[in-house]
């Protein structure tokens, strides 16, 4: 079997990921809406070309450096790979329901500051800043600047 840079996997991973959202699912899910000065998918269609030119340089930058023969390369995931996004999916899960029961402002400092815990160690200083200051400037730009309500 040959061996695959992870950039290469996480580049086509990401760029199909983008592809995806900016095509079908945004499309297909995100209602127009007249009264809102920008309209509702701008922000989404964003976030989905961000994803597609990210995979697409780490595509890149992987498929070229494999030629070169630098960098790890890897079979597959190891296990604690695989622990952490699952972990990870259901802390995200774990949000979705709670933004449904309980609003935005209480749910969203606990996910971030869970998130971080989870990417490596972090000052506690930074966790609740970040955790605290994060969520009010979101709050902030969808509530005041895009005229959106959040949950």
């Amino acid at each position: 079997m040959p061996q695959i840079r992870q950039d290469a996997v996480g580049g086509a991973l990401s760029l199909a990921l983008g592809l995806c959202l900016l095509f079908w699912l945004i499309p297909r899910w995100v209602e127009p809406d007249d009264d809102l000065r920008l309209p509702v998918s701008l922000m989404p269609q964003i976030v989905a070309v961000g994803f597609m030119l990210c995979g697409a340089a780490m595509l890149t930058r992987g498929a070229l450096a494999s030629r070169r023969g630098s960098g790890p390369a890897t079979d597959g995931f190891a296990q604690g790979e695989v622990r952490g996004l699952v972990l990870m999916i259901l802390v995200l899960l774990a949000a979705t329901l709670g933004f449904q029961a309980f609003h935005f402002l209480v749910v969203a400092p606990a996910v971030i500051a869970v998130s971080m815990w989870m990417f490596g160690p972090i000052r506690p200083v930074d966790v609740v800043l970040t955790s605290a200051i994060g969520p009010i400037l979101i709050w902030i730009l969808a509530t005041q600047f895009l005229g959106r309500v959040l949950p």
